[in-house]
């Protein structure tokens, strides 16, 4: 099969670990941008997420074939529905709610201030500069859906795709970098010291997604500057199956959850405690729960096709 034209080739892949004074500046040029223009408005909180809306609405084919080349035995079906599809739906809720999120909230006066006329309200500002960590499983969901956040929140970003996904992180970052003006939002490439070097600047946030080990590390990095974190770490993932439950339906959804990404999901189910009653039936309907995985397929590609209509035109 012939590679997508937006492909890098291979002997252009690998890219060279970002350096600290780069990654420095970057984060020194987004905090300027942010002091000197203040919070953005609501409407270019909404132009940056449509932006992000066109990207991968133009570059879904491009995006598949980078993460095909990247995994060789991924099925297409799965990267546009768990990595294209998901990523476009958290840009599109945000894009739907960031006007109300953005508005002033009343609260309660207590006396004596509420009989001489005061009022008390929460506005909302932005945090300033997100930093991104992605791992490689989920190489374009879980690099983007944060950034649909932090794009309603108003804040900047800095994201640092999976060095083992070396062809999608090169086309995200082609396609981001050429979107946004680098105060905005910026990809970074390189490996563990590019990832060490960012968790170590004295961001507002820091998202990571990744190992329990790594993420120790990434908290007692952040923890110098007090950078505040959200970490989604590995686990183990049992499903408890008792005698009232609808056995059929629990085996497709521990089959469907198991099979999705070859188990390369942080819920994806490990282990299975089933009620000794009803074990023999659960066991009988895990063995023909294939059928539901092959037509859950037919149905993500149906939703696909629903997510990538195109969105309606708002008039101001």
């Amino acid at each position: 099969a012939r590679a997508h034209p937006l492909l890098t080739k291979p002997r252009t892949m690998a890219a060279e670990d970002t350096t600290p004074a780069e990654l420095q500046r970057l984060l020194e040029v987004q905090k300027a941008a942010l002091r000197e223009r203040g919070p953005p408005s609501v409407r270019e909180r909404e132009r940056r997420l449509d932006v992000m809306i066109r990207l991968l609405l133009a570059n879904e084919d491009a995006l598949v074939a980078a993460v095909t080349a990247d995994f060789g035995v991924r099925p297409r079906e799965v990267t546009r529905f768990a990595d294209v599809l998901m990523a476009l739906e958290a840009f599109k809720a945000a894009r739907a709610g960031v006007r109300s999120w953005c508005r002033p909230e009343r609260r309660r006066v207590d006396f004596p201030f509420n009989v001489v006329g005061a009022t008390n309200y929460v506005e909302y500002q932005p945090k300033g500069v997100v930093g991104v960590i992605a791992p490689w499983n989920y190489p374009i969901m879980l690099l983007l859906t944060p950034v649909a956040s932090a794009f309603a929140a108003g804040d900047a970003v800095l994201l640092k795709p999976s060095e083992l996904a070396p062809r999608t992180a090169l086309l995200i970052a082609r396609l981001v970098n050429g979107a946004y003006d680098e105060s905005i939002a910026r990809v970074v490439l390189g490996g563990p010291r590019t990832s060490a070097a960012l968790a170590a600047l004295p961001l507002d946030h820091l998202v990571f997604t990744g190992s329990t080990r790594v993420g120790k590390l990434v908290a007692a990095a952040c923890a110098q500057n007090l950078t505040p974190t959200t970490l989604e770490l590995g686990g183990k993932c049992p499903v408890i199956v008792g005698r009232r439950a609808d056995v059929v339906a629990c085996a497709k959804r521990v089959v469907h959850g198991k099979i999705l990404n070859s188990g390369q999901t942080c819920l994806a189910p490990d282990y299975v405690f089933v009620e000794e009653s009803v074990r023999d039936a659960f066991v009988k309907a895990f063995e023909t729960a294939d059928k539901f995985n092959r037509d859950s397929k037919e149905r993500a590609e149906k939703k696909r096709q629903r997510a990538v209509a195109p969105p309606t035109e708002e008039v101001d």
